[in-house]
């Protein structure tokens, strides 16, 4: 339905919704300004109409409020402030007689018939006492724009493409580099429509560092457990439902990195040169959980890893952890390793080296590598010759190592999940830290306790070199003299290694895993967490 008042046209607020008894006196004061120019009169115009707007938002709030309907509770709680903030912008912006003359001081707003709505959950301000806030310029007790329902914010007028189709585009792009499902692209996407859904699809060049800090207001109420949050619920239904912090709240890194990292990769497309929220300042709540920093095992743990590891009879279980302590390297490599991948580099000094991408069943796949330094060979200790390791794996020449985690979808996410199930067995995981990354940062203290320099042991463990100018010079590998360095570092006497001489690899490369029941954590322990990206896997 279409509503004129005097030139003022507008349809996006129903004829019923029209605060009447105040457009009049702006239809007044419209009157005397025929006298204006046509740029006076058409400001005029558009400030009267912004100013209707508004206070059509915040009568139609204070209805729903009193007719017990579901309703935005911080506009309807601070309606009266609302009303006087958007009166002075008025009457500071439009060259007619200010409305704060024309209304008396009293005015009180008259409820505005509303039809049901959907229930739209917004945390409720903290309102400073009145008499408090006269004494005080500065308050903390303000209604910020980042605690507004940011889908309905104004915004300025833009030609630009909407988020919506920045963001697809810049999915596509991704997965068009990948091959196969990568399961990565799939959590962007949702992640970018749970931020569409929850700011709004607008224009690229209007968001802004607020609509982020919006994104991150929300989100500290949204469950970090996915099984927490109904599938028939909206993401503001689910957010109401746990404002009360019920269910655990999202970690800190898993927001940074996780939820606003993807928005801001979509949103900093350089197509498009669009980059206001580059450097922005954010604020996380305290809720936020700090990343959790992988811990030291201690010898007893780690025998108690390998006394549990070897009579399970699976290769994976009984190779891994020991392959991980001795090398430094990470599992996500370790699982792609083929015989044909070791090799005798050095007279008497044998190495691994895995390709970038290999065949996994009928489809090419890249080798789920951190950096290209993830590349470069690795040494294999001595020990490893010793038990008939390195042997076996040169006689499997194309084969990959660990046949039974490679027939799987995610080889080395599977790993990862049955690595954690085997530390749960062998009751050693008392502290959230104590994962099977803990045996990498082992290798790297226990090098770096034998002397070992830093350059050599970045480039055994795959990590990027490069902090000193100096340590760009030279070969990006391993020298003969350093390599066997590594090969022969001696053993920590305090963990007994026989249990591993004599073993049958081919039988153990053969056995099946069963299916069971899963291996119940010891009472006290930590419960292992589900998202990846609360972990701190720097080292």
């Amino acid at each position: 339905m279409r509503r004129t008042f005097g030139t003022v046209v507008d349809e996006d607020i129903p004829a019923e919704d029209w605060p009447f008894a105040f457009a009049k006196k702006i239809l007044t004061d419209t009157v005397k300004s025929f006298a204006k120019s046509d740029a006076e009169q058409a400001d005029d115009k558009v400030d009267g109409l912004g100013l209707m707007r508004g206070l059509v938002r915040i009568g139609r709030e204070v209805s729903a409020k009193q007719a017990g309907q579901p309703h935005e509770e911080m506009i309807a709680d601070n309606a009266e402030m609302l009303v006087a903030s958007h009166i002075a912008k008025h009457d500071k912006s439009t060259t007619s007689t200010p409305v704060s003359e024309q209304l008396h001081t009293s005015t009180q707003l008259t409820p505005v018939p509303v039809s049901p709505q959907p229930d739209i959950v917004v945390e409720e301000p903290i309102v400073a006492d009145q008499s408090d806030k006269k004494k005080r310029l500065i308050s903390k007790d303000v209604l910020s724009a980042f605690m507004l329902d940011r889908r309905t914010a104004e915004r300025p007028t833009s030609t630009k493409v909407l988020f919506s189709q920045v963001a697809s585009e810049y999915l596509a792009a991704r997965n068009s580099s990948k091959s196969g499902r990568n399961n990565d692209i799939q959590t962007a996407e949702v992640r970018l429509n749970l931020f569409a859904e929850l700011i709004g699809d607008h224009a690229i060049d209007t968001y802004t560092a607020t609509d982020l800090q919006a994104f991150i207001e929300l989100l500290k109420f949204w469950p970090s457990n996915a099984k927490d949050r109904p599938g028939d619920f909206t993401a503001r239904e689910i957010i109401g439902s746990n404002r009360d912090l019920k269910y655990k709240p999202l970690a800190r890194k898993t927001l940074e990195e996780g939820y606003l990292a993807v928005v801001k990769s979509a949103l900093g497309q350089t197509k498009y040169d669009y980059k206001p929220i580059a450097g922005a300042k954010l604020e996380y709540p305290d809720t936020a959980r700090a990343p959790i920093r992988s811990e030291p095992l201690s010898s007893d743990k780690i025998q108690k890893l390998f006394e549990t590891g070897v009579p399970s009879g699976l290769l994976d279980n009984v190779i891994l952890p020991l392959l991980a302590l001795l090398t430094g390297r990470r599992l996500g490599l370790l699982v792609y390793l083929k015989g044909s991948d070791i090799r005798e580099k050095y007279k008497g000094v044998w190495v691994a080296q895995t390709s970038d991408i290999v065949l996994h069943g009928s489809v090419w796949k890249r080798v789920p590598i951190k950096n290209e330094a993830s590349m470069s060979f690795f040494v294999l200790h001595d020990f490893l010759v010793e038990i008939g390791f390195v042997e076996w794996a040169r006689n499997q020449g194309d084969k990959f190592l660990f046949p039974e985690l490679m027939r799987l979808a995610d080889p080395s996410k599977s790993a990862s999940l049955y690595m954690s199930r085997l530390y749960v067995a062998a009751e050693i995981k008392e502290a959230r830290g104590e994962v099977f990354h803990s045996l990498r940062g082992a290798y790297i203290a226990e090098t770096s306790d034998q002397k070992i320099e830093k350059r050599d042991r970045q480039m055994q463990v795959g990590h990027e070199i490069g902090d000193d100018e100096h340590d760009m010079y030279g070969f990006r590998t391993l020298t003969e003299t350093k390599a066997r360095q590594l090969a022969t570092l001696p053993l920590k006497t305090d963990i007994d290694y026989s249990m591993f001489k004599g073993l049958d690899f081919d039988k153990l490369a053969a056995a099946k895993r069963t299916k069971g029941r899963k291996p119940q954590p010891k009472k006290g322990t930590a419960p292992k967490l589900r998202c990846r990206e609360d972990y701190d896997l720097s080292v």
